[in-house]
């Protein structure tokens, strides 16, 4: 027979990493705050770019006697002369955005070329940030129904858990690193959801179909084993082919998607070690425990 890795037999060493790299993430991630884009506080963001070596001190500079200079904050974009100016608004979003070109033309002329302008209020931005989280709960719950209905409790439970440890890892790791949680970071957790479950089912197939096999011919935990060991070849083909689509994006997709896709990279690396190592982890251990009793 082909030799087999003892995932189950590891798994106590999965669960303390896990739960080392969630306390380890938001810990730090607290410590450091989070990070809103104007999605979900409301603001203005404009993106320039300026020829020339400009410092973004300089740009600064430009608005230091005037209202845009109190909440400013300009990122340079890196390897790039572009910049992105962030100014929080509580009304008149449109007056902002006017003196903010005004005074860069003024300032660089011709040197300067606005590039995206965005705009969006403190009430649609608190509205954004409560339906986020809503589809992200709604997502959840019908996954837990689906599962259960397709297969049994144990299963609905864990595999909810194991997305559960998904997000909070990929939310940790974008709150530890300092990045921005907005719309398409949403998205990306959504994504990263569907992805997860998929893997996690494919797993949860094989093992009911050697519960059927085996009926109680082998331990659990063996057949459990069995079953990750037969699956892991497609679940790692189909890890590796995702990572490096979305390792493209990271990497030459620009600013504009560059949180949506490092949250996407992580989540698909989580996502993956979870489906081998947690999720059916924790329906041994459920077993295990029932069966005592």
């Amino acid at each position: 027979m082909k030799e087999q890795f003892d995932f189950i037999g590891k798994r106590y060493i999965a669960y303390i990493i896990s739960l080392l790299l969630i306390l380890g993430s938001w810990g730090y991630g607290l410590y450091k705050g989070p990070k809103f884009g104007i999605d979900f506080t409301g603001g203005v963001l404009v993106q320039i770019k300026i020829d020339g070596n400009v410092m973004p001190e300089k740009i600064r500079k430009v608005f230091n006697d005037s209202v845009v200079g109190k909440g400013l904050t300009v990122q340079k974009i890196r390897n790039t002369d572009e910049f992105i100016l962030k100014v929080p608004v509580n009304s008149e979003p449109n007056k902002i955005v006017d003196e903010i070109k005004q005074k860069l033309q003024r300032t660089f002329a011709d040197k300067v070329d606005i590039l995206r302008v965005e705009m969006i209020g403190p009430a649609i931005g608190k509205e954004l940030r409560e339906k986020g989280l809503m589809a992200v709960l709604y997502s959840m719950i019908a996954i837990l129904v689906y599962v259960a209905w397709r297969f049994e409790s144990v299963f609905a439970v864990t595999s909810v858990v194991a997305l559960l440890h998904d997000s909070l890892i990929t939310v940790g790791m974008l709150m530890a690193t300092g990045r921005e949680f907005n719309l398409p970071v949403v998205a990306a957790i959504l994504t990263i959801i569907g992805y997860s479950i998929n893997d996690t089912i494919v797993v949860f197939d094989r093992i009911r179909e050697n519960m059927k096999k085996y009926k109680n011919s082998k331990q659990f935990e063996e057949l459990v084993n069995e079953s990750i060991n037969q699956t892991l070849s497609r679940t790692v083909i189909t890890a590796l082919t995702t990572f490096f689509v979305v390792l493209c994006l990271f990497l030459f997709g620009g600013s504009t998607i560059n949180n949506f896709s490092f949250a996407l990279l992580v989540g698909i690396i989580v996502g993956t070690y979870s489906s081998v190592f947690i999720a059916s982890s924790l329906v041994v251990d459920w077993y295990r425990i029932r069966y005592r009793k």
